[in-house]
């Protein structure tokens, strides 16, 4: 394959297509960029913060990547590269992109609200408590997955004799394991998260509170940087698995209810820039290596397509290929994030567009980078050696590392080592502000779930107060989509909500004020993160978090479609990728069913996840029932207004 080719081709289509589709939804939505946004509106230094669109762009694009468009692909490539290729272009362009623009415009135009609450406000309380469950339950899959695989990359090894580092070297330490000498090349990433995070609320402070210039806060991001792996190399920290997930649980734990400016935005800025300069660091060798000689035999290199090995570790091409490639091509956790943090920082309609549909494909361009990049630093057999090595835990973390560390040494005769060790930081720093996100976003769910339910008592009634006011804001922008940001200048509240207000008083009162605590809430997330986290490996976890991934995402491409149709719009271009990413999702749960019911094996010894086929039950019964809701809301809409369909 001439990846150089490959590559130019994917970036002119991005670059083309996108800004012609972009554009087109903008003028269909009807963008107004002097819109005043919910984080002018509601600004109060804490959810809502007005910022630099630069430094959202670096907070959303950090949070959604995350693991996926790198292990994602690595995983799917067991196919062969020609499949993940294709469903990353056009999944991302199509897509991903239209999804993730279309529920950041849904929340700019609600206030601010998460989609869980604007599917309240579109189609009724029991829908939107079925809804968030299945949220709740997503997003425990989503940090389970993403803190496994971050405890996996911190403490990642690799033989010596593939690094070809001498046994005199001394900058990465050598242990024996399994009679074998490993190079330790996760303890550096170790070092670096920690620095990052001790330096992340000076970041934040001078940006946020002191207003300092962003490309003065980008240096200083950038200095940070090169100091947590110059330390890293010198002060390397070892520790074991498990410790590092609980180490992890308390960080989110905590992190989940400051200030958004102390860690969320400002470990997402300065971990942006690694972002950032990993992209460019891929496609430099890409371009490199393909211009050099040096590249695995062509007898052993991975094919376009692979359909025997791929049915062996994944199962059917169809439906496995679109849920284990979710992030890079269409992710439903993107609309969480543009709905439940993004949107409470952006300053304008404008930024809506340049963060949510170009956003999604610089995600794109990072999962083609990806696939490229393996095709280049790996062989066939160092792939599954690597990725699905057999009797043990699947491994993409290695797999991805040591693709760009031969790639590099390829490329520019960089040591493989080296290489390895920027893969493994390139990843690292997209999984853990992912799990910062996550927690956070986890967290709002919960507490929407509490004001839902208990949202009448004197404990919640200035919350309760808070949420009436946007669902009023969403009622009055829902049928004034253009030129309306939906944010009238003055809003009053029912006379009758005093009257609604019901006292409360001993044991149930101090029980309600427990509940508005953000430590609870965030530790009820925390707690699933880890339950779910310990039940299975990455793969079995990856499945299920694959499929309920793209099935949040076709739940938001379905609301999306019912919100434009109830304001006279055509949305033929949403209800196609809706239908697709529903029926796929559907065939997946069914067919996980099968895979992790409990069950005796051949050996006689107990099979299946227990947790893991409960988890999908739950999935299957919610998605027939908000399929039913949401199918009877269109048709009712369809009829009513059949020119807009």
């Amino acid at each position: 394959m001439n990846v150089l080719l490959v590559l130019v081709t994917c970036v002119v289509v991005l670059v083309v297509v996108g800004t012609w589709y972009s554009r087109f939804l903008a003028r269909t939505w009807g963008e107004d960029p002097t819109a005043v946004t919910p984080a002018v509106r509601f600004n109060d230094g804490r959810d809502y913060v007005p910022t630099p669109t630069p430094v959202v762009f670096a907070h959303h694009f950090a949070s959604i990547a995350g693991a996926g468009p790198i292990l994602g692909p690595v995983l799917a490539m067991c196919y062969g590269w020609g499949p993940a290729l294709l469903w990353v272009m056009v999944g991302g362009l199509f897509i991903g992109a239209l999804h993730d623009y279309l529920a950041a415009h849904m929340s700019i135009r609600h206030g601010g609200r998460s989609v869980a609450m604007i599917m309240r406000h579109v189609l009724g309380r029991g829908p939107f408590i079925a809804f968030m469950v299945f949220l709740v339950l997503m997003l425990g899959l989503v940090t389970a997955v993403f803190l496994n695989t971050s405890a996996v990359a911190l403490v990642s090894m690799i033989e010596l004799g593939r690094m070809k580092l001498p046994e005199t070297q001394t900058l990465f330490r050598i242990v024996e394991a399994g009679g074998q000498q490993k190079v330790i090349i996760g303890g550096v990433a170790s070092t670096s998260v920690i620095v990052v995070t001790v330096f992340a609320p000076l970041v934040g402070w001078l940006y946020i509170k002191k207003q300092v210039a962003v490309w003065k806060c980008s240096l200083l991001a950038i200095f940070v940087c090169v100091v947590s792996i110059v330390v890293g190399l010198y002060v390397p920290v070892s520790l074991g698995k498990d410790m590092w997930k609980t180490i992890l649980a308390l960080y989110t734990l905590f992190a989940a209810g400051v200030p958004v400016w102390m860690f969320l935005q400002s470990r997402d800025f300065i971990n942006v820039h690694v972002l950032y300069a990993g992209v460019l660091l891929l496609i430099a060798i890409l371009v490199t290596a393909s211009l050099r000689s040096g590249a695995p035999p062509p007898t052993d290199v991975l094919p376009i397509y692979d359909g025997e090995m791929g049915m062996k570790y994944l199962g059917w091409l169809w439906p496995a290929l679109f849920t284990t490639i979710a992030c890079g091509a269409v992710s439903g956790f993107h609309s969480l994030c543009a709905g439940g943090t993004t949107c409470k920082q952006l300053k304008s309609e404008t930024a809506v567009r340049y963060i949510g549909y170009w956003g999604m494909l610089l995600e794109t361009l990072l999962a083609v980078a990806v696939i490229t990049v393996v095709v280049v630093g790996t062989t066939r057999g160092f792939y599954f050696e690597d990725v699905f090595p057999p009797g043990k835990e699947n491994n993409p973390v290695l797999g991805f590392a040591f693709a760009v560390g031969r790639a590099g040494h390829n490329a520019f005769g960089m040591p493989i080592a080296a290489g390895a060790l920027a893969g493994m930081l390139l990843l690292e720093g997209f999984v853990i502000t992912t799990l910062d996100t996550a927690i956070r976003l986890n967290r709002y769910l919960i507490e929407e779930v509490w004001q839902e339910v208990l949202g009448r008592f004197d404990v919640f009634a200035e919350r309760a107060e808070d949420i009436m006011m946007h669902e009023a804001i969403a009622s009055e922008g829902d049928g004034e989509m253009a030129g309306s940001s939906g944010i009238p200048a003055k809003m009053e509240l029912p006379e009758e909500f005093e009257a609604k207000v019901i006292p409360t008083s001993g044991l149930f009162r101090a029980f309600l004020r427990v509940l508005t605590f953000y430590w609870v809430n965030s530790g009820i997330a925390v707690g699933l993160m880890l339950w779910l986290s310990f039940s299975a490996g990455i793969l079995q976890l990856w499945k299920v978090f694959g499929t309920a991934n793209q099935l949040l995402a076709a739940f938001v491409l379905s609301l999306g479609a019912i919100w434009l149709l109830r304001n006279g719009r055509k949305v033929w271009y949403v209800v196609v990728p809706a239908l697709f990413m529903l029926v796929t999702t559907f065939a997946s749960l069914f067919l996980l069913i099968g895979k992790y019911r409990p069950r005796t094996g051949a050996d006689g010894l107990a099979a299946g996840v227990p947790t893991l086929f409960v988890s999908d039950l739950v999935l299957l019964v919610l998605t027939v029932y908000l399929v039913v809701m949401g199918a009877r809301e269109f048709l009712r809409l369809c009829r009513k207004t059949p020119a807009a369909s």
